[in-house]
């Protein structure tokens, strides 16, 4: 049996002032929320969410719209940085036929 491909997500997560930003990096989608797990939760929902669109509405080709190259910079300085968690974790399609999504994320929280 074959097995499908895996699509790797990117998502950096810091503490603003007096709340929590996600970035998904690949889709260039933001999510907020007061918590830390709430922010995590969030961009998950969100991401499923737009891939649920594009699927449904046959929109593939707009699925991928990349963040600007300065976020993926502030990504990929972090990702080395001390004091920042790096999780890896596989979130099953939303529709069966379609590959699954790795999500890691990039979280400072100073």
């Amino acid at each position: 049996m074959a097995q499908r491909a895996i699509f790797h997500l990117d998502v950096l997560i810091k503490k603003e002032k007096d709340y929590y930003s996600a970035h998904c990096l690949q889709f260039d989608l933001v999510a907020t929320d007061d918590t830390f797990e709430g922010v995590q939760k969030a961009i998950k929902d969100l991401c499923i969410a737009h891939i649920e669109n594009s699927i449904a509405n046959d929109n593939m080709e707009y699925l991928f719209s990349p963040a600007p190259k300065e976020i993926w910079t502030e990504y990929f300085t972090l990702l080395e940085a001390a004091g920042c968690q790096v999780k890896h974790e596989i979130l099953p399609s939303p529709v069966k036929t379609h590959p699954s999504f790795s999500i890691q994320e990039v979280a400072c929280h100073a």
